[in-house]
């Protein structure tokens, strides 16, 4: 309840405000930190180093000096230039080149039949080491070479902004080939200034695997100081062999929990299946203090497309069943956003709209005023299908509303299919 006192009257419809673009941009490998201390591999990191000459490769090795997997430098560039290994998991590694300030795929490769980079051992027994011309290797944690997904991050149960240091954080899928998930954050007194690469999170089930799921909602819990939250299992879709992308596990989402604050750094939180019934993603949810439930926005698989949906429980990781029908658009990004003391509910579509529901019931109420519209001139999919993730910030703030987003647009060269999309947009409410 003290949200909605808190927020009670400040502001109109969402309908009625016009957004305007104050910042885009796109993180390619230059969005670097540093691995933690003790840590000297990541199965979801960037690996780069300098080639003087031909041969050269990237070698995965174990302490006793094994090497697990390889990756040649392509013979067709000319030295010098810098070598880059992209790792997602279990998804198939990507290998880029950079030479006169160009970056580009050079191929996407598959780890060597057996092995599995993830297990949490390997951060302290494997290493990436150079081989031939190659000179020392750079490990760092990585925004990929594309970032989509964006979802701010809440404190407290009914979805007010999380601000640490005075900045808006939000978790975003990190792209290489495949994803892991990125932290990032932003000044919400001069957006105009972009965004800020903060870290990486990866999940572990329970089992010592470190996975790359995405596409999560996470807050923190003031009532027992635990971070929570809800993630899409898409690591799961790689489990039989290292070329998935699809084959996700039944439901699409996880419940993630944390006792440490997961925004800086490298952090391992905790999963398990949220017990979703069919397949969803997207997830973000609140308590509903009125109803006294649990409530979850998700995008669920129907046989007519992906559709937003809202579930209930009296839990937060798990019990939720459909209280309203999908809706009849194409839905992405589903989001609950606080406006003026009430829930509303957005959600992107291949009709290159960001649509306005009601909450909880999702009528359709209208479409999100942007200018300029971050799929700019493109027809439908794959560019209209962003993520409107909106805050509301209170009285006296220089900007009042924030709506972060990306567009769809792919690195270049890359196999169909992927998803290494996109460029990230703040609009501010005029």
């Amino acid at each position: 309840m003290a949200l909605f006192a808190y927020m009670r009257g400040q502001a109109g419809s969402v309908l009625d405000i016009t957004f305007g673009r104050v910042w885009e941009g796109r993180k390619v490998f230059d969005a670097e930190l540093p691995f933690p201390k003790g840590v000297s591999f990541l199965p979801a990191a960037h690996y780069a180093a300098k080639v003087e000459s031909l041969p050269a490769e990237l070698r995965v090795e174990d302490a006793a000096g094994n090497v697990r997997a390889r990756f040649a430098a392509p013979a067709d560039v000319a030295p010098p230039f810098t070598l880059h290994l992209a790792l997602a998991c279990r998804h198939r590694p990507a290998v880029f080149t950079e030479k006169g300030g160009k970056l580009r795929l050079s191929r996407i490769d598959d780890w060597p039949e057996g092995f599995d980079p993830r297990p949490a051992a390997n951060l302290d027994s494997l290493r990436v080491v150079p081989g031939g011309g190659a000179g020392a290797v750079a490990a760092t944690l990585s925004a990929g070479v594309g970032q989509a997904d964006v979802r701010f991050v809440t404190r407290g149960r009914q979805g007010a902004p999380y601000l640490e240091g005075g900045r808006l954080f939000f978790t975003f899928s990190a792209r290489f080939f495949g994803s892991a998930l990125g932290v990032g954050s932003l000044d919400p007194a001069a957006p105009e200034k972009g965004v800020r690469y903060e870290g990486l999170i990866l999940f572990d089930y329970g089992d010592g695997i470190l996975r790359n799921d995405v596409a999560a909602h996470l807050f923190l819990d003031d009532e027992t100081g635990e971070w929570r939250g809800w993630a899409c299992n898409f690591s799961t879709g790689s489990d039989g062999g290292p070329k998935g992308l699809g084959g996700r596990a039944e439901g699409g989402v996880n419940a993630v929990w944390t006792r440490e604050n997961p925004l800086h750094g490298f952090h391992v939180m905790r999963a398990k299946p949220l017990g979703l019934s069919g397949m969803n993603e997207d997830p973000c949810g609140v308590w509903d203090a009125k109803a006294g439930k649990w409530r979850l926005l998700v995008s669920a698989f129907t046989k007519k497309g992906i559709r937003a949906q809202m579930l209930e429980s009296d839990r937060w990781d798990g019990g939720f069943a459909p209280i309203t029908k999908t809706v009849a658009e194409d839905s992405t990004g589903t989001t609950i956003a606080c406006m003026g003391g009430d829930f509303i509910c957005l959600a992107g579509s291949v009709d290159r709209a960001y649509y306005v529901y009601s909450y909880p019931f999702l009528e359709m109420r209208g479409k999100m005023k942007l200018e300029p519209t971050p799929w700019g001139g493109a027809k439908g999919w794959p560019h209209g299908r962003g993520w409107p993730a909106l805050v509301e910030l209170p009285a006296g703030a220089r900007h009042r509303h924030i709506l972060l987003t990306m567009d769809r647009v792919n690195f270049p060269g890359m196999p169909k299919p992927n998803w290494t999309y996109g460029t990230l947009s703040i609009y501010v409410g005029k």
